[in-house]
């Protein structure tokens, strides 16, 4: 299946916001959580980046992961372009092959009738 640039546009960016929005309940989780001093209190700062690092590590991930889709899909029609003009070249090939030893065949035909002659 092939898919278009418009779909790995919309599959490259939906689940980026998607992220967003779970980035942004994570953040209003643990704003209220912040106030009543329990250990959220302590570690809120580390919270927020380690939420903001696994939504960009997440971000770039699928990012690359969408580009590779991408590029296979652009090296397979280069693949399929190669392998149609290697099989026409390979057709000619076998065709002058077989042209020369239809001649060698002939060739041999002709002095085997010549030879008993002699």
């Amino acid at each position: 299946m092939r898919l278009s640039k418009n779909n790995l546009v919309i599959i490259g960016i939906v689940p980026i916001i998607i992220g967003l929005i779970i980035m942004y309940n994570f953040w209003i989780a643990i704003e209220k959580l912040y106030p009543l001093g329990m250990t959220t209190y302590m570690v809120f700062n580390q919270m927020v980046v380690i939420g903001a690092a696994v939504f960009l590590g997440g971000s770039v991930y699928w990012g690359i992961l969408v580009y590779y889709i991408y590029l296979m899909q652009e090296n397979e029609v280069f693949i399929q372009d190669n392998f149609t003009q290697l099989a026409g070249s390979g057709t000619a090939h076998l065709q002058n092959a077989k042209a020369l030893i239809a001649k060698v065949l002939d060739d041999i035909k002709i002095t085997e009738r010549i030879k008993p002659q002699q």
